[in-house]
């Protein structure tokens, strides 16, 4: 038995199933999830490379009409806790501001079998789902994907030509920790795959890349530590650090981090509080190892900081979150 609810009611759930049928096109430039020949080993498959995608421009759009046609079923891990009913309030602020009908749906444990949402966002650096819910092709890097044919699978219900039909979705791909992605067509499970599969190709050529630039990091760092005048914080910096903080005010951090990180690809080291604010707002998401490396970032360029104390009992706080949700 399944229990479904609405974030904005019964008419929500109506006008998501509306939705869902309007995103039942497809498109010979998109997806195809009927037609691939690839094919799994029992019940698992491994990914390849999307013959069809040569640029992540061409990825991205992929993934858009796939997540707006396929409609997956989502289950969220960063935050412990959230994924039973007696949580469903806690869950239901972590998705406030996000358009569209959200429906939820649980077992008769109480516990969250997935949650199916009527737009996901597919942006340059994440998949996300709502301002506080996202996932981040950065960790792909150390996560292995697949998907997999489960025993998990849940059951709801479209309306088709007038008709109520019922779906399973048994078709997963898990990123511990993280993220669930649930799939009715083992076709669109397996173009997921494919798809983040590229992306996870492009994230190591651009690990390879940052690796690069933490070197000249360090050496602009350390030439910062030795100037007495310090340099200037420009106009178009002060711009997007004072949106930063009014997107901060708003709760809305991952807008607040994009801000940010252009601050410091304008210059790296004249605006030191950039890595420490970055620090608290990835803090925010459950990001803890961005968390961590973003206010070691901070200590470099300001090791003799006032705040430099709790700033490193912040990275000691932030580790222990990180080996517990490893766990």
């Amino acid at each position: 038995m399944r229990k479904k609810k609405g974030i904005f009611g019964i008419c929500s759930c109506i006008v998501m199933m509306a939705l869902l049928i309007g995103c039942a096109a497809t498109s010979s430039n998109m997806a195809d999830s009927t037609n691939l020949s690839a094919e799994w080993a029992g019940d698992v498959y491994y990914p390849r490379l999307p013959s069809d995608i040569e640029t992540f421009d061409a990825v991205k759009k992929d993934l858009t009409y796939l997540l707006a046609s396929a409609k997956p079923g989502i289950k969220y891990y960063r935050q412990q806790g959230i994924n039973h009913y007696a949580e469903e309030e806690a869950l239901k602020a972590l998705l406030k501001g996000k358009k569209g009908p959200i429906s939820f749906y649980y077992n008769s444990d109480k516990e969250l079998l997935h949650m199916v949402f009527g737009s996901i966002d597919v942006l340059d650096d994440r998949i996300e789902v709502s301002r506080s819910i996202a996932f981040f092709y950065s960790d792909l890097i150390d996560q292995d994907i697949a998907a997999r044919k489960t025993d998990e699978s849940f059951a709801f219900a479209r309306v088709i030509v007038g008709k109520y039909r019922s779906f399973e979705c048994p078709y997963k791909i898990h990123f511990p920790g993280l993220m669930s992605f649930m799939f009715e067509n083992p076709g669109d499970a397996q173009r997921f795959a494919d798809d983040l599969l590229f992306i996870k190709q492009v994230q190591l050529v651009q690990k390879e890349k940052y690796d690069k630039r933490l070197a000249l990091f360090e050496a602009k760092a350390a030439h910062y530590r030795e100037q007495k005048i310090k340099p200037p914080v420009s106009e178009e910096q002060r711009r997007f650090i004072v949106q930063a903080n009014a997107l901060s005010k708003q709760k809305k951090y991952y807008r607040a981090i994009d801000m940010y990180t252009k601050v410091i690809e304008i210059d790296p080291v004249s605006y030191p509080a950039a890595y420490f604010n970055m620090a608290l707002l990835y803090a925010q998401i459950h990001r803890f190892n961005m968390a961590i490396s973003s206010m070691k970032q901070y200590l470099v360029l300001e090791p003799e900081a006032k705040d430099a104390r709790s700033a490193q009992d912040k990275i000691y706080e932030w580790e222990l979150m990180v080996q517990e949700n490893q766990q």
